[in-house]
């Protein structure tokens, strides 16, 4: 995922659709880059992989 915090790019594929920011000790923000009011933010953050 990307960590920039806005993004002109167009989105290719579903990979390249969301990103993450670290936005302090310990926070971040997964967003959409095609919808920017769909978003979560949480303390822990782990890869997709680590979830199957």
């Amino acid at each position: 995922m990307s960590k920039r915090a806005t993004d002109n790019e167009a989105v290719d594929d579903e990979t390249n659709r969301y990103a993450e920011l670290t936005i302090g000790d310990e926070e971040f923000v997964i967003y959409d880059r095609e919808n920017h009011q769909a978003w979560i933010q949480s303390t822990v953050a782990v890869t997709a992989d680590d979830l199957r």
